[in-house]
């Protein structure tokens, strides 16, 4: 075989190659596409919604889903004599609302998992010590309702430890539509936690 040939069947050989390459990288570029897709499309699904309730938040004031309608919301669960993770969590929902001080169709609730404990006026002092701005609802009421809303409505496990002074609540928060509904549960041990929520955020108060 002559040199000229050699190098024509390298090259033949090369380009098939590149071919190849070339079809195998859309096919991953694709399946990567989809499978965004289906994590927006996961995230905007109705995860569950809430029904009519009457919560008490840190002022005294009565609060319903009524009450919600209209805005985007960011929710967690929590007790204020918690030693482990509720401390954590108020302060990626004050770093939440710290991010987002400039949209007004935000709202923010932290409900408690102990309402016995957690009246309005232990609400107000937490409230207080955490900086807590105006938009931020501390949320309390009987232990059973409170508890039943957060498992029917939010989703959430919730449920006393048994032998111990703990209850066991999620760490995740979650995010309601303007209508009222779940559409996504984000984990506040993210590092990333402002950023995971921003997009979908931006998304819920572009609808209607």
């Amino acid at each position: 075989m002559t040199p000229e040939a050699v190098r024509k069947r390298v090259f033949l050989v090369g380009g098939i190659l590149f071919a190849m390459m070339l079809a195998v990288s859309a096919v991953l570029f694709t399946r990567e596409i989809s499978r965004i897709q289906e994590e927006k499309t996961r995230r905007s699904e109705v995860m569950g919604e809430l029904p009519d309730f009457a919560l008490v938040s840190q002022k005294g004031r009565s609060v319903g889903r009524s009450d919600l309608l209209g805005r985007v919301h960011v929710v967690n669960f929590f007790y204020t004599s918690c030693t482990g993770p509720s401390p954590v969590l108020t302060k990626k929902m004050a770093g939440l609302q710290e991010a987002w001080l400039d949209e007004q169709d935000i709202g923010y609730m932290s409900i408690t998992v102990d309402p016995e404990r957690d009246t309005p006026t232990v609400l107000a002092s937490y409230a207080a010590e955490n900086g807590a701005r105006e938009g931020w609802v501390f949320l309390t009421g009987e232990t059973e309702r409170v508890h039943d809303l957060i498992r029917h409505g939010f989703r959430s496990p919730v449920y006393a430890i048994s032998g111990a002074e703990a209850i066991h609540h999620s760490l995740r928060f979650a995010l309601l539509d303007k209508r009222g509904r779940v559409r996504a549960h984000l984990d506040a041990a993210s590092p990333t936690l402002v950023a995971d929520a921003a997009p979908i955020v931006k998304r819920l108060l572009a609808e209607n």
